[in-house]
């Protein structure tokens, strides 16, 4: 096959949470109006074990999964299936809690992907052939301390895995490390591997990070394990900060923007709303509720509402605005649910694979379909060209969801 389509086309998913990272789909690939009675499914093959979601460029589809004591990075034909190559990038983890297997999604970039262990090793990967062009251990080069004791009130990335997704700015790869003092956040020279600042004393948590603007200023915003922070996204100075502390330091939600703010959740401490403020960067608190909590799930947000699965077996509308709920409905599972949209209708896959199309109406909870897709996942899917691909604990699939 020919490795023609490596700058990517309009209905990519390269990344975590979309080709924006934010559950919104590319521009002009729209979701569908109805589902079918079953899935209409194009292929489907074997996968090994993790929680990583798949991501596209091209004709190209990337999964990581466990293979023997090996985390595996493995490079499909999105049309077929078909494996092109597969590599090896670190050692395995195991984890009685949460699972087997990657968590970290790939990343695609041009000609690169890059990838990130459970226990802390990025590398960066030619697309063409699964070459190794740089990697760095973070235990080895950032003192990352690791604990072995699962049941410890310590730690979070360093203690049940690395989960969050490194972001791409321009030349530079910006990760959350946690490691020794000074590098919470590091940025990286994408090319290379070397390191253009670090910034910040903080852990790694769980959370994927969010690359916005706030206050005329376009800043590297994370959920650290006990409080969210936003560095300077060039120099790596802090601009702002705001504790958000969790039992067990178990900070999952991946920071959301809404216009001038920017929304986090966490299990414990509920859902908080920093806006920005002047025109420095800075943000300050602006609602907080403490029962609007959300464990793993990350919102989406469509006008000035936000949606998402909460805690109880629910699905939430909330007022960006003023933090106000909505609506709630009940009866999307009792953990986990992934949502995406094109802003006129929405998917919300559920931890027991039952794929729920809504309207995403404000004013009232909306079901518009239901299709039974996969098995059980904690897998965020991908959505390109009118195609779902799903994971689930033994394989991974291509739907057809719209067009032929």
């Amino acid at each position: 096959m020919a490795f023609g389509t490596l700058s990517g086309q309009s209905s990519d998913w390269p990344q975590w949470r979309g080709p924006t990272s934010n559950g919104h789909v590319a521009k002009g690939d729209p979701l569908p109006a109805k589902l079918d009675d079953s899935p209409k499914v194009i292929w489907r093959i074997e996968a090994g074990l993790g929680h990583s979601a798949p991501v596209t460029q091209g004709n190209l589809l990337a999964v990581s999964e466990e293979q023997g004591d090996a985390e595996v990075l493995r490079l499909l034909d999105k049309r077929t299936g078909r494996e092109l190559w597969k590599k090896p990038y670190g050692q395995t983890y195991a984890d009685d809690g949460f699972g087997a297997g990657p968590r970290c999604a790939p990343l695609f970039d041009g000609d690169r992907i890059y990838v990130q262990t459970c226990r802390g090793k990025l590398s960066c990967l030619s697309v063409k052939d699964g070459s190794i062009l740089w990697d760095v251990d973070y235990q080895k080069k950032f003192k990352v301390k690791w604990i072995k004791n699962k049941s410890q009130n310590e730690g979070a990335a360093s203690r049940r895995g690395y989960s969050g997704t490194p972001l791409v700015d321009g030349g530079h790869l910006i990760c959350q490390v946690g490691g020794a003092p000074g590098t919470g956040v590091v940025c990286f020279d994408k090319l290379t591997g070397n390191v253009i600042w670090k910034s910040q004393d903080d852990l790694a948590s769980f959370a994927s990070p969010l690359i916005t603007t706030l206050a005329g200023k376009r800043q590297f915003v994370t959920l650290a394990t006990e409080k969210i922070l936003s560095v300077d996204i060039e120099k790596g100075e802090l601009l702002w900060s705001q504790p958000v502390p969790t039992l067990y330091f178990r900070n999952v939600v991946t920071p959301i923007a809404a216009g001038n703010s920017v929304i986090t959740a966490s299990h414990s401490e509920g859902m908080l709303c920093m806006g920005g403020s002047g025109s420095a960067g800075e943000a300050v608190r602006k609602w907080k509720d403490a029962k609007l909590k959300i464990n793993l799930a990350t919102p989406v947000v469509v006008g000035d509402s936000l949606y998402s699965f909460a805690e109880k077996d629910r699905f939430i509308c909330v007022d960006t605005t003023t933090g106000k709920v909505n609506w709630e409905e009940r009866g999307f599972g009792k953990f986990y649910a992934s949502t995406l949209t094109d802003g006129k209708q929405m998917l919300v896959l559920g931890q027991m694979g039952e794929l729920i199309l809504l309207n995403p109406n404000p004013r009232e909870y909306e079901e518009l379909d239901r299709m039974q897709v996969c098995g059980k996942t904690w897998s965020f899917p991908a959505y390109a060209g009118g195609q779902l691909f799903v994971r689930d604990k033994n394989s991974l699939q291509c739907i057809q969801l719209t067009g032929e």
